[in-house]
């Protein structure tokens, strides 16, 4: 996956529009080395094909096991059924000390392309290193409520449900995630993705080249 993590040891992925799926692939990309696949949010256990070792609620002993060896380590608190939730401060510290690499998941979408945050999100852990920003371009063209997770949060979106998803729309989200994540600007990266179609392509390079004049890194998955 063509994401520069460079020297970063915890990477937390932020947005909409793919997340998981990015999730996944960063930690496929890196499986040489001893990672951990954990959300301070909630997630989904991922599936074997992407983890080799799957633990919830795991005690500090079974994390460090885990974590002595290379390849994913999914873990976190359990959260119903279905989900994971943060480990504790201690576990997750421990963790940081254990893992070459930590990557986690810092807030919700509800499957949605873009998202604004609440006052409180993204939950950034300390001793974060990147911040990848996911923007999902299929919003393109379709009506901020349907495809803007929180978009009442605008207020003249809200007052104008029905408008149309354009690039300025998508930037003000990029711009949003990163204000909320209260990172230094050089800790963030954009990944513009689902740039599937021709059109979305184009304004994919328009915005990166925008971001790359406000001195953000982007990448565009698939590239054009």
């Amino acid at each position: 996956m063509p994401i520069p993590l460079g020297e970063a040891r915890m990477v937390a992925v932020i947005g909409a529009g793919g997340k998981t799926t990015t999730l996944g692939l960063l930690a496929q990309a890196h499986r040489n080395k001893r990672v951990l696949l954990t959300t301070t949010t909630h997630i989904r256990p991922f599936s074997a094909d992407i983890c080799q070792r799957l633990l919830c609620d795991p005690t500090s002993q079974e994390l460090e096991e885990a974590l002595s060896l290379p390849g994913v380590t999914c873990a976190g608190a359990q959260k119903g059924t279905h989900k994971l939730s943060a480990l504790s401060t201690e576990r997750m510290e421990l963790a940081r000390t254990k893992a070459q690499l930590v990557i986690y998941e810092a807030d919700g979408a509800r499957m949605l392309p873009l998202k604004l945050h609440r006052s409180f999100e993204p939950v950034i852990l300390p001793h974060t290193d990147l911040c990848i920003v996911v923007a999902g371009l299929s919003a393109l063209g379709h009506a901020v409520q349907d495809c803007v997770h929180c978009y009442h949060l605008h207020s003249h979106w809200a007052q104008h449900p029905q408008l149309l998803v354009d690039e300025e729309v998508v930037l003000h989200c990029i711009q949003d995630a990163m204000q909320a994540g209260g990172l230094p600007l050089e800790k963030y990266h954009v990944l513009l993705n689902q740039a599937d179609t021709p059109q979305q392509a184009k304004a994919a390079v328009r915005l990166r080249d925008t971001l790359a004049a406000q001195g953000i890194s982007c990448t565009i998955r698939p590239a054009p």
